[in-house]
């Protein structure tokens, strides 16, 4: 939508479209393009404009500038900018412009000293600031971003695409009921747009209201059936729905893929040239919006190291993230090549995975934030295969195979499943402890004298029939506590909604804590004050569970059929801790009551926990990476 400031040249605001977890919107805002007209000039995109005549003043120049800038001719409009700035340091609109244009070609950081400047000059220009906003959020700061837009919208509040912005921002930082009310606002201004709605039920969702989520996301759909960031948010969320069976979810992802075209054969895609014959190694592509810190960066970084100096497989890493941390450092320091993807069009990254010769490419996203199935539907690699980032099947044939194990797809689940099961022998993902993990505490009931339940999961999974379960285990032990302890479980609309659905299972507010987001150590340490940790349903933990029983905690879960409702089922398996998984909601409780009624069994049982899984097959890093490059030889075989 073409944004015109008063007394400024018109622009576009491209809405950052947003996930989290998790990532089918995109994280953060989108690069700012300037509008492709100026009312009064009547400019195009589509013709390149004559070299500027000379101007002697900066009113001239700045007209240059930015018809130059409109029309796609960015050096030269920068050239101009500069030498407008030279002559008049406080040009603040030419800061302005000069900052987006920067920002346009990936200079966030000197995009934001010019926009800070510009705005610093004229502080109640709505435009700079909103603009300003934008580059702050993809430079990471978040607090100067908030502070931006909310001064942006003190001056206009009539701009969508500010509170749209502001609320996914705020929906990141767990402040989901001021991102809500954003939200709303927006749709009040554009009450029937698609993307408006697939935001505010991203932020319904992130806080566990997921009955109007769903509602959202099916009037998104009716008012845009075309919308892949509506279509693949509606999937995802379903994964979290109170009753979903597995033939449901496989019903709507194959209805889903239906759109597109059947993909081409592996003859007409060609594979990579194979110079060397046998002896070449295997090119593998990892493409993922998650390499960081993230659950998939997480467990893809033990594996990537192990496999850098593999004669089998060359890894090639396809980042489609921006934000920088510790994880994504790590594992481009461990791939074999690694292309930035973000911002590419659907187009552009069809081209660089051709051009990447690629053998087998493996996508890690699904239908959760920022996927680029559509990519992966026209087949630009002769194989291809989804892992980890999502929970299921994906739907789409042009995925040929979904690595799994036996724990998350036993044995006549395959026909729920458009792509081809890939079983590994044990766990589907590696699990690499913390090495700054804290030591495994005393057993807190002791010293308490009550039990204290707890669940490390986010308010997403916190359904209405996993709050049913649970307030009836803690009716069976009136003495027990609760802690929930996530980013944004402390917020008054997650708080609401929980504590309300434990009024109705008779459960007092003062026996349940909700605490919000801590660094990682304190994340962990929080264990010390758990006896058991109960696992939600119907989409279980996965690293949450594995940092649990790392910890000395057992996870008490049911799993379903669904693949999402079987993590813990597999990792508690896999860590050799089958004792706590239960098969029926009555069994949950009674495990769950059993095991905080012998305190001493319990005690003893959290003591030897960490040399348990430390040794088992979750934690077995080498025989994963063995596992996982024999399944990727096994599909080159079988092509």
């Amino acid at each position: 939508d073409l944004l015109q400031w008063k007394g400024s040249r018109s622009f576009h605001s491209i809405i950052p479209s947003v996930i989290l977890e998790e990532r089918p919107q995109q994280v953060g805002p989108t690069p700012i393009d300037i509008g492709t007209s100026r009312h009064e000039k009547g400019l195009s995109h589509s013709h390149p404009l004559p070299a500027p005549a000379v101007s002697n003043t900066p009113a001239d120049l700045i007209d240059e500038a930015f018809a130059l800038h409109q029309s796609g001719q960015l050096e030269a409009a920068s050239s101009l900018y500069r030498t407008i700035l030279t002559e008049s340091p406080d040009h603040a609109e030419a800061l302005h412009l000069h900052g987006i244009l920067l920002h346009q070609i990936g200079d966030h950081a000197e995009a934001a000293k010019q926009m800070a400047n510009a705005v610093d000059l004229a502080p109640h220009h709505p435009g700079y600031l909103y603009n300003f906003g934008v580059v702050l959020q993809e430079l990471g700061n978040g607090h100067g971003a908030k502070e931006a837009y909310q001064k942006s919208l003190s001056l206009d509040p009539g701009n969508p695409s500010c509170w749209v912005n502001l609320g996914n921002l705020l929906s990141d930082q767990g402040r989901f009921t001021e991102a809500i009310d954003c939200h709303r606002n927006s749709l009040k201004l554009q009450p029937n747009l698609a993307e408006h709605l697939v935001r505010l039920s991203r932020s319904l969702r992130l806080a566990g209201d997921i009955e109007n989520a769903l509602a959202n996301l099916g009037i998104a759909v009716s008012l845009n059936p075309e919308d892949e960031n509506a279509q693949s948010n509606l999937l995802f969320t379903s994964q979290y729905q109170p009753g979903i069976d597995l033939p449901e979810l496989h019903r709507r992802h194959t209805a889903w893929a239906s759109r597109f075209p059947a993909p081409i054969s592996l003859h007409e895609i060609g594979a990579s040239d194979d110079t060397e014959g046998g002896n070449r190694s295997i090119r593998i592509g990892f493409l993922s919006p998650d390499l960081g810190n993230h659950p998939v960066g997480i467990f893809m970084a033990p594996l990537l190291e192990r496999l850098r100096e593999s004669a089998d497989l060359t890894t090639v890493c396809f980042n489609d993230q921006k934000k920088v941390d510790e994880f994504l450092i790590r594992n481009h320091g461990s791939a074999n090549e690694w292309h930035e993807m973000a911002g590419l069009s659907d187009d552009e990254l069809e081209r660089q995975l051709r051009d990447a010769r690629l053998d087998v490419l493996i996508e890690l996203t699904g239908h959760t934030d920022n996927n680029r199935l559509p990519v992966l539907a026209r087949k630009p690699v002769p194989i291809q295969l989804s892992w980890a980032g999502y929970v299921g099947t994906t739907g789409l044939e042009a995925i040929d195979y979904l690595i799994s194990d036996n724990f998350h797809t036993p044995d006549g689940s395959e026909e729920f499943y458009a792509e081809t099961l890939l079983r590994f022998p044990c766990d589907y993902i590696p699990y690499e402890p913390p090495s700054y993990a804290p030591d495994i505490f005393t057993l807190p009931m002791l010293h308490q004298g009550y039990p204290t339940f707890g669940c490390l999961n986010n308010p997403t999974k916190l359904t209405s029939a996993t709050i049913a379960l649970w307030g009836k285990l803690l009716r069976r032990l009136p003495t027990a506590r609760l802690i929930l302890k996530y980013k944004g479980m402390d917020d008054p609309v997650v708080k609401t909604r929980v504590l309300g659905l434990m009024a109705v299972e008779g459960i007092e507010a003062d026996r349940i804590e909700m605490e919000g987001q801590s660094n990682h150590i304190e994340h962990l340490t929080t264990f010390s004050r758990i006896d058991v940790a109960l696992d939600p349903l119907p989409y279980s933990g996965g690293l949450s569970t594995c940092e649990a029983i790392w910890m000395g905690v057992p996870v008490v879960t049911l799993p379903g059929d669904t693949f999402a409702s079987r993590h813990s089922f597999s990792h508690l398996s896999n860590a050799e801790l089958p004792d706590t998984i239960a098969d029926s909601e009555q069994r949950y409780l009674e495990i769950a009551t059993a095991l905080v009624e012998d305190p001493e069994a319990l005690a003893a049982k959290r003591k030897a926990m960490r040399n348990i899984v430390a040794n088992s097959p979750l934690c077995d890093l080498d025989s994963f990476a063995q596992d996982f490059t024999n399944a990727i030889k096994l599909v080159m075989e079988n092509q």
